[in-house]
Parts: structure tokens; sequence; C-alpha cells
């Protein structure tokens, strides 16, 4: 595994074919991982980060970063700071961190956890395991994202924010969507259309129904 570090001022690094080990430590940094299964610590900064071909390992670190994984089943980890997570192709892991950050799966079955702060979280394709963590978190629903389990939606804090007439559904409004939760064990199932499913654990499909305006937005 070949190694390339970088400085305390802005630098560019790129991987090469093989499996890289590369630490950006100070400055606003760019790396491409490039090719291989690559480790890419992002370090202090407001750092650009892509892991390129392979199942890669990236952490942002300190300051406000935007990560790629790219091809590959990759893990990303923003770290501290508000930082964009992009999970891209792939069966990938995204971990927000601390601050609040936005997450997107990309395409693949992916795990997205936000941790602390107030995050916003969107699977995309695939079937999807999201949780929130600490905080307000958004979760974003725009139809063709299979079959998603969110574990820790809390009721007046989270949201489920749903497209408006999601998979050529008749949803306008958050009460659109009472028709469509069936209870099943402990568990509320939604029905999204198309084969589109969002499970909740350890929900009660009457009190979503009673209060749909506590648990959806839809834009």
């Amino acid at each position: 595994m070949a190694t390339l570090e970088g400085g305390a001022y802005d630098d560019a690094l790129f991987g090469s074919r093989f499996d890289d080990f590369i630490r950006a430590h100070g400055g606003d940094d760019f790396v491409n991982g490039g090719n291989g299964d690559d480790i890419i610590f992002g370090d202090e900064g407001d750092d650009l980060l892509f892991g390129g071909n392979g199942n890669d390992t990236v952490f942002g670190g300190e300051g406000t970063d935007v990560l790629h994984g790219e091809n590959g089943n990759d893990v990303l980890v923003g770290g501290s700071g508000d930082d964009l997570i992009y999970g891209d192709n792939g069966d990938d892991i995204l971990l927000g961190g601390a601050g609040s950050d936005f997450l997107l799966g990309g395409r693949g079955n992916d795990v997205l956890l936000g941790g602390a702060g107030n995050d916003v979280i969107d699977g995309g394709s695939g079937s999807d395991l999201l949780a929130g963590g600490q905080g307000s978190d958004i979760f974003v629903f725009d139809g063709g994202g299979g079959n998603d389990v969110i574990l820790d939606f809390t009721p007046g804090e989270d949201v489920l924010q749903i497209s408006k007439g999601i998979n050529g559904l008749d949803v306008t409004a958050p009460e659109d969507l009472a028709s469509r939760i069936t209870q099943v064990g402990g568990n509320v199932v939604i029905d999204l259309g198309h084969g589109d499913t969002l499970t909740l654990v350890n929900a009660d499909a009457e009190d979503i129904q009673a209060h749909p305006e506590n648990y959806f937005t839809v834009h």
C-alpha cells in the first residue's frame, strides 16, 4: 500500500491504481483515491475527498467537508463540521458524525447514520437502513427509493419529507398518506407506491393516522 501525505497548506493528492493510504493533514485539500481500496483522511480544513474506484474508507475529519464514495462499497465518515456525504454507487455506509450533515446514499443498499446535529438523510435508490441520531432530522423520499427502514424516528422532532405526487400517487398533503399506513407488529409500514415502502421501527399507525402533520411534510 502506497502512502501519500499532504502538508499544512492546501494540497491536491492523487492516489494510484493500487491500494493507497492518503493523509491530507492541514489546509483545504483535494484528494482523489483513484483505483484500489483506499484509506483517506482529510484531517483539518474544508476538504473535497473522492474515493474513486474500489472499496474505500474516507474520513472527513475537522472542517466542512465533501465526501464522495464513487464506485465500490465504501465507508464514509464526516467527522466534525457540517458535511456533505455522497455514497454514489455501491452498498455504502455513511456516518455523519458531529454537525448538521447532508447524507445521500445514491445507488445500492446503504446504511446512513446521521449522528449528532440536525441532518438531512436521503437513502437514494435501493433498500436502505436509516438512522438520524441526535437532533431534528429530515428523511427525504422522492420515489424509486426501494424498501427503506428508519430505526429511530421521533414524531414532532424528526420529519418525513415526501415528494408531492410521489410515484404517481395523489399525495399533496400529510393526511393523504394516512390510508397507506399498516401496522406490522411493533412497526409501521408506509406504502409509497410502485413497490417502494418505508418502515418506521417502534411506531404506532393509529398515532400517525391521527396526527400525520407530526410525521410528514409534502413538497
